[in-house]
């Protein structure tokens, strides 16, 4: 549960727009900003926020207000962005695909395009002769905690691997391309001998190349969803990546400006998600409870294996006593909607109070890759979104779903 979140105020909304229910600090994102901002002495710096973590323009809006970037992966992201308030420069665009259509309207708008492909760059000069661009490279190796979240090494799609240098240089050249930017992105949850690393090994692909004006160490500043996870030291790792950037420029003969482009970091606290216990039931090994939310609604678990704390209140205050070990399952229609697994997906049961039905789970850590990543699975209806602002007001944000909605963009036969 956010430390913003009083269990009075939890109960007050879940009655007021009905569970589930999305529940968003914004003083919880604005620390997260603070605490990236302070770390980095380094002055030519840009901080960028990855806003696949969480797309909604209330957010959108705040990050814009602490002064932080835009990491774009989508033409719409963009466009989310534009309608939150960033101008086209503060945007820089990193997606796989690369349709003819798409980088046709990136470069009549201006927006760099940092490119993922060497068949990338070949469009960008096809389409516009001339043109600046950055390029992401796959450093070799990446970190992530499944090989689904990994975004380096030989087994990821992401980037230009870094052994194919001098085809980059062949291709820009034939188009007169300039490249202003070298960036990486090796995954989520690294630590930072890795983080380090990394940015070691992007630095030195960074000196084969003439006259660029950033290099982009990416995002996976680790959050901590559990006890056991380790937080990023970040003032160790501002000071590191200041003396680091320090001496590359003086050794490059010019001031290269860092960026970086955290998601999960900015947003993964400031989440909340609120649902009611509707069954309680066991079978010989297990004993389940089960709320009216599901993998629809934060797929993370049933993908990951990720793991989520999870706290429950009564509906009306009362002693929460006794204990129990229970499953917590998601109300779908589908076996892996379970939120209590290990990584690989094994059920994971967790010692909870005796629980209730009406009782409220408390589901925290939910501001990263729940919400943005959400369905319409088995038509159920997407919960509102609520936030509360710095002075602890709320304010609805994203209405309830409805059927309707569900149904929108389906045509008579």
């Amino acid at each position: 549960m956010s430390k913003n979140l009083s269990e009075s105020l939890i109960r007050e909304l879940a009655h007021k727009y009905h569970t589930p229910l999305y529940i968003f600090s914004e003083k919880e994102i604005r620390e997260q900003c603070q605490k990236l901002k302070s770390a980095i002495s380094y002055e030519n710096k840009q901080i960028r926020y990855a806003c696949k973590a969480l797309t909604l323009q209330a957010i959108l809006k705040i990050v814009r207000s602490e002064g932080i970037n835009i990491d774009a992966v989508s033409l719409n992201e963009i466009k989310r962005a534009q309608k939150a308030g960033y101008n086209t420069n503060e945007i820089l665009y990193t997606g796989e695909g690369a349709s003819q259509t798409v980088f046709e309207e990136l470069l009549a708008n201006n927006i760099l395009i940092n490119c993922s492909s060497i068949d990338q760059i070949k469009l960008i000069g096809k389409i516009k002769k001339g043109s600046s661009c950055s390029i992401r490279i796959n450093p070799g190796e990446g970190h992530g905690a499944t090989n689904k979240t990994n975004t380096g090494g030989p087994s990821s799609k992401h980037g230009i691997y870094h052994d194919q240098v001098d085809e980059v240089k062949k291709v820009l050249k034939m188009y007169d391309l300039k490249l202003v930017g070298i960036h990486s992105h090796i995954g989520s949850e690294s630590n930072l001998n890795h983080w380090l690393r990394i940015k070691d090994l992007t630095l030195n692909i960074a000196k084969k190349f003439d006259d660029i004006d950033f290099v982009d160490l990416g995002g996976g500043i680790p959050v901590v969803y559990k006890e056991s996870d380790k937080p990023m030291p970040l003032d160790e790792w501002g000071n590191k990546l200041t003396e680091s950037f320090n001496n590359f420029s003086k050794e490059y003969g010019k001031n290269i400006q860092l960026q970086i482009e955290p998601g999960r970091f900015i947003v993964a606290s400031c989440g909340s998600l609120i649902s009611e216990v509707q069954n309680i039931k066991h079978t010989p090994d297990y004993h389940f409870a089960i709320v009216d939310t599901g993998l629809n609604h934060n797929p993370r678990p049933a993908m990951y294996g990720s793991y989520h704390p999870i706290s429950f209140i009564g509906a009306k205050e009362r002693k929460m006593d006794g204990e129990r070990s229970y499953v917590i399952g998601g109300n779908l229609c589908e076996s892996g909607d379970v939120f209590t697994v290990e990584a690989d997906g094994t059920l994971a049961p967790r010692q909870f109070p005796l629980l209730q039905i009406g009782d409220l789970m408390i589901m925290g850590m939910m501001g990263a890759y729940t919400h943005s990543m959400k369905s319409e699975y088995n038509s159920m209806n997407l919960p509102a979104s609520v936030l509360v602002d710095k002075n602890g007001n709320e304010k609805l944000i994203e209405r309830r779903g409805t059927v309707d909605d569900i149904m929108r963009r389906e045509m008579e036969v």
